[in-house]
């Protein structure tokens, strides 16, 4: 069979965000279900970031596949939504799927007419006996699926949703396939982080072990962590060309025992990749030998969770860290020479001084990349479900860190006034990390050299969009419509955070978004770059004629 696995685009390519600016990495949730699907069928993986707007529709018209996959986060779930109705378009024999956080945690949101199968899960072994039974059901266009555990599918006359028994996760790692990584050939030397570009994506880890309030990743894995033995990462490090590469895991820095494994057969192969992670501070804080023999071994970058410059406020999120830790973490980075990324949260009821007080405390440290996001109860999170009677908004475009869905203390032009300077207000913490990563890292700042300008280049197109304070309320027109919006809530009817947040009431079905796709205020070529020159006309009119039928 022709299979057609799809990595949909943000709603908002001219948005400063972590894929558009910072890091775009290889959609490996996608090459990991192809690997997993076996021989005999015909698998292509096209990743709308990085192709031009009428790609997907070309690429149904020439591949005809018989089933076409895509995965989704939050923010990408109308995006998703719109590259299944289009394969339905243009080629209705085809089955229909989607998998990732957001099908896993808000199913409801991709019950469409359009859309036959909803994975749920680590899909994997899910996706391969789907193929299988799909092969065999094709003919008869069998479209329901009870047998297989980690599925939603439509009944026999294509209406109510079914949903089979949950899926056990994998627990050995070691027994799936490595990502097919031959399938991403035609966009070698696309993926970055920063200025390491040219960059390979692997996973060596699923899960995290922590509870945080605002994030969903502990409960998609079941509050589980499970890694890959060291032979098998190093095995995969040595695979990749690239000289970077990009390790994926939710939480790098849990088990010392298998770091320092990781050690061990990195300075046995030497395979001599430097590499960037994410982890957390209290780790870094507490162990700084086993930081210093990583740095050794080509770890370049580590993006952590900041969150912010009061106690009180980590443990209202649940973080279990605090600002001394942070405070620690940042000191033993800069002395290793490794290029700190933070992510740190203003709250909505915040007023004027809060954000300067956050400012000043990030320009304590040395950030090279400090990201300023706004506090989101995101769609699955024990935040979302204690705060989705109050939400402004219920449309999943504005759940990127960068809008305030909760009701705001400033007025909303003030709030969006203080958000958006942050970029102005902390360069003194990134322009202090970047001279000590050159001087402390000289080796890898001389592979990098080639791609510094075309990253400063690239930030500086998405910074001009973050400082107008317009930006955000333009995007927002007309969308806030949510419960809390309706009922005219204001910040002294929401009590924020506090910790407690682990024990919600039975949550309430959410609100369907709009679906509607956002037009771009930018040319989509300006944001992607390197873009293929466009098609000759006639396939793309082909494609047109056939999504009309």
């Amino acid at each position: 069979m022709r299979i057609l696995l799809v990595m949909p685009t943000p709603f908002e390519n001219g948005r400063l965000g972590l894929e558009n600016v910072v890091w775009l990495s290889e959609p490996v949730a996608l090459t990991s279900v192809a690997a997993a699907v076996g021989e005999g069928h015909q698998v292509r993986v096209l990743d709308l970031r990085l192709e031009p707007e009428d790609a997907l529709a070309r690429e149904l018209v020439a591949f005809q596949p018989h089933i076409v996959g895509t995965t989704s986060m939050t923010t990408d779930v109308y995006q998703a939504l719109a590259v299944l109705r289009m394969a339905r378009q243009i080629v209705p024999s085809a089955l229909t799927v989607v998998g990732g956080h957001a099908p896993t945690l808000a199913p409801q949101e991709f019950e469409q007419p359009w859309v036959d199968v909803i994975v749920q899960g680590e899909g994997e072994l899910t996706f391969r006996e789907l193929v299988a039974a799909w092969d065999e059901q094709r003919a008869q266009d069998d479209r329901r699926f009870p047998g297989i555990a980690g599925l939603r599918y439509r009944d026999g006359e294509g209406r109510a949703m079914h949903s089979n028994c949950k899926r056990a996760q994998t627990k050995n790692l070691d027994e799936l396939p490595a990502p097919d990584r031959s399938l991403l050939r035609r966009y070698k030397g696309r993926y970055f982080f920063t200025v390491a570009r040219n960059m390979a994506s692997i996973f060596t880890s699923r899960g995290c072990s922590f509870d945080c309030n605002f994030c969903a990743i502990w409960e998609f894995y079941e509050r589980r962590t499970r890694y890959l033995s060291a032979e098998k990462i190093v095995d995969q490090m040595a695979a990749c060309e690239e000289p970077f590469v990009f390790v994926l895991d939710d939480n790098f820095l849990t088990s010392k025992k298998r770091i320092l494994a990781l050690c061990d057969e990195l300075e046995r192969r030497k395979i001599g990749k430097y590499w960037m992670t994410q982890g957390r501070t209290d780790f870094v804080a507490e162990n700084p030998e086993i930081m210093r023999r990583l740095a050794k071994n080509g770890l370049v970058g580590l993006l952590s969770g900041f969150e912010s410059n009061d106690d009180d406020n980590l443990a209202s999120l649940r973080k279990k860290n605090t600002w001394d830790n942070n405070k620690k973490a940042n000191e033993i980075l800069r002395e290793l020479g490794i290029f700190a990324t933070g992510i740190f949260m203003v709250r909505a009821d915040w007023e004027k001084h809060q954000f300067q007080e956050l400012y000043d405390y990030i320009n304590t440290l040395e950030i090279g990349i400090p990201l300023v996001t706004i506090l989101t109860p995101l769609p699955g999170t024990q935040l979302y479900r204690a705060y989705q009677n109050q939400l402004m908004t219920t449309d999943l475009r504005l759940f990127d860190l960068l809008h305030a869905v909760l009701p705001t203390r400033l007025p909303r032009a003030e709030f969006y006034a203080e958000f958006a300077r942050s970029i102005e207000a902390t360069k003194a913490s990134a322009r202090r990390a970047i001279t000590n990563t050159l001087k402390n890292r000289p080796d890898f700042a001389w592979k990098a050299r080639k791609h510094f300008a075309w990253f400063f280049a690239r930030t500086w197109r998405y910074q001009w969009i973050h400082r107008d304070p317009q930006s955000f309320l333009r995007d927002e027109e007309g969308l806030l419509n949510g419960p809390g919006a309706r009922a005219g809530l204001t910040h002294l009817d929401v009590r924020y955070p506090d910790g407690t947040e682990h024990s919600p009431a039975e949550p309430q079905p959410a609100e369907p978004g709009t679906g509607r796709l956002v037009r771009l205020r930018i040319p989509h070529r300006i944001w992607a770059d390197e873009l293929p020159p466009a098609p000759a006309a006639p396939v793309a009119a082909e494609a047109t004629a056939l999504g009309a039928e």
